[in-house]
């Protein structure tokens, strides 16, 4: 074959391979998709649905002649994955493996094999397979469980198919890509899809080539004006704005409604946006926003790697109530600027769908989280794992909640760079009945919203949240903060109907604060009078005190064991409507016991 013949023809393969990849769709309706390559969309498709209460069926389409490798991973690395890997012979002959990866090398096959192929298929150079497996396959030793939470997928392929008998599989070279992603996302009668007739408004905010600072880390706080409503809309859906050259800057967002009190500030104010956040004046921002945003409510939060079209549970909405006055919506922008870029400009921003056609359910948020402050999130350097606790404890819940409770259906988890886990417990006479949400592989860059099976929070019931970090590659304490390399630990709970509460969560006591950081002299001499008046008064001192420390593996286990321990805390929590902040006192730190059992259907 002559050198022109041979480009000829690897033209018109990709030609045939392109043109056919883009026609060719799924053998079956699936609720999830995602493409594993973001550069080239059609050369890695995987679909996905639910089966029965234990199933779970995949569909690949993958451009690749040989064999096509999905896997799960602890880490986006191959060592330890679980991996399936399948393809079609040149006899048109399938095949799929369950193996595992013990390290850089080709995988093991499975001494028990859990994956079924339904179909499969090659055409034009495109490799489909058809498989499903349980959700617990009981082969602790070799395989993950997919669970509600993230995880780690890994994918690669070949051009080569291996030998039938011998399994050697070629290596896939620069053909490989991590994703991370949430593989069940619970769907019940209240999630349908949105339907176009239904939006009877939209309003579009974006920033207007917003230049953000060179520095990594710059919080804005935009408000935006809402026209007058003749009648209450509820909020359906919401669309992310956000252009490909700014997704490496826009980490996350908070969305709040304002109640205002002077609407003649209100009518002269044009979209205005301030820096807000870490180092910036409360006291200036409250002076902003004295008589324009008294009190927020908030709708809605979006970070890194969440869906950016979303369509609320169909018998649900955010209520935009009816109004003579321009009302004020601020979103508080999150950007990251790691490299320190100059001169980047930014049109983010959100389009809102809105019905008149007012739904059953009013929806809410409830935020339970460690307050973010240098004393209440300390991370000690060096350490493989730290575990930090709060309560919303059921004095709050029995002050707020009606009598037949509320209906919690989703949440967004957030820590920072050193969050590893988040789990949030749902505790009932004593015990813990449920994880509430239950994310034990974290990912910074992948914040998806979790729907969970509608679960009902009564009166009495606790919820207790754990952050988990790890540490091990830093050589300073890591404190609670706003800045990216700072930590928070925070549940967003979705829930509906939307009662008059906003705010649930506890902290250590601060006589305990005192006495533990009194044991350090260097801290007593370095904040003076008001270390006994108030450590809190003390806690920047303080932070850029511990960020100096000389790190040891005892002090390293003194904090660690001071953090993750407590025998009371302090509880609080807050309503919408009054922001006067309910303070419960001292009260016994909840150690329940786990009142139920994560049935696996395994046999013994």
């Amino acid at each position: 074959m002559n050198i022109f013949m041979f480009f000829f023809k690897i033209l018109t393969l990709s030609l045939v391979c392109s043109s056919g990849m883009s026609e060719l769709k799924p053998s079956e309706d699936y609720k999830f998709s995602l493409s594993a390559d973001d550069s080239d969309e059609l050369q890695y498709k995987l679909y996905w649905k639910r089966l029965e209460i234990d199933e779970i069926q995949f569909e690949i389409h993958c451009r690749a002649s040989g064999w096509v490798g999905f896997g799960l991973s602890p880490n986006g690395g191959m060592a330890g994955s679980d991996i399936v890997i399948g393809w079609v012979n040149s006899d048109g002959e399938a095949y799929l493996k369950d193996t595992h990866a013990i390290g850089k090398q080709a995988p093991i096959v499975d001494s028990v094999q859990n994956w079924h192929l339904i179909d499969a298929s090659e055409q034009n150079g495109i490799t489909v397979l058809k498989m499903k497996r349980k959700l617990y396959t009981c082969d602790e030793q070799n395989d993950f469980d997919i669970k509600f939470e993230t995880q780690r997928l890994i994918f690669a392929w070949s051009d080569y198919d291996p030998d039938n008998e011998l399994l050697n599989w070629s290596y896939h070279g620069a053909n490989r890509r991590i994703k991370s992603v949430v593989l069940l996302n619970f769907a019940d009668e209240t999630s349908g899809s949105l339907i176009d007739s239904e939006i009877t408004d939209s309003f579009e905010y974006r920033l207007n080539n917003h230049l953000i600072p060179a520095k990594d880390t710059y919080y804005l706080c935009q408000m935006f004006k809402i026209p007058p409503l003749k009648t209450d809309l509820h909020l359906i859906s919401y669309q992310v704005l956000i252009e490909k050259e700014s997704l490496s800057f826009v980490h996350h967002f908070d969305v709040y409604m304002c109640k205002s009190s002077d609407f003649e500030r209100v009518k002269k104010i044009s979209n205005m946006g301030y820096e807000c956040g870490p180092g910036i004046d409360d006291e200036a921002s409250s002076n902003i926003l004295k008589g324009i945003c008294e009190v927020r409510t908030m709708v809605f939060a979006w970070a890194i790697g969440g869906k950016r079209s979303i369509s609320f549970p169909e018998n649900t909405g955010f209520r935009f109530s009816k109004s003579d006055h321009e009302t004020v919506m601020v979103i508080n922008y999150h950007f990251d600027n790691p490299m320190i870029v100059k001169d980047h400009k930014d049109k983010s921003g959100l389009k809102f769908k809105f019905t008149k056609n007012l739904r059953k359910y009013d929806l809410g948020v409830l935020t339970v989280g460690i307050p973010t402050t240098q004393l209440d999130i300390v991370v000690p350097p060096r350490t493989e794992s730290v575990k930090l606790s709060t309560i919303c404890y059921p004095d709050c819940t029995e002050k707020f909640l009606p009598k037949e409770g509320i209906t919690v259906f989703a949440g967004n988890l957030h820590t920072h760079l050193a969050g590893r886990a988040l789990r949030t417990k749902l505790v009932r006479n004593g015990k813990i009945i449920k994880y509430l949400f239950d994310d034990q592989n974290y990912d910074f860059n992948y914040q998806s919203n979790i729907l969970i099976q509608p679960t009902k929070l009564f009166p009495g019931d606790s919820l207790i949240l754990e952050c988990t970090y790890s540490s091990k590659n830093k050589d300073q304490f890591t404190v609670g903060g706003f800045g990216t390399k700072d930590e928070m630990c925070i549940n967003f709970i979705y829930y509906y109907p939307k009662i008059d509460f906003q705010i649930c969560s506890s902290i250590k006591l601060d006589e305990d604060l005192t006495h533990f950081y009194g044991k350090f002299e260097s801290f007593v001499s370095l904040t003076g009078a008001e270390f006994e008046n108030s450590i809190r008064n003390s806690s920047k001192l303080i932070e850029k005190h511990i960020k100096k420390l000389e790190v040891s593996q005892v002090l390293i286990e003194k904090f660690k064991n001071f953090y993750e321990n407590s025998d009371f805390h302090n509880g609080f929590c807050m309503g919408d409507k009054n922001s006067s902040i309910v303070l419960l006192g001292k009260k016994k730190f909840l150690n329940p016991s786990k009142g139920f059992n994560e049935n696996k259907n395994c046999r013994v």
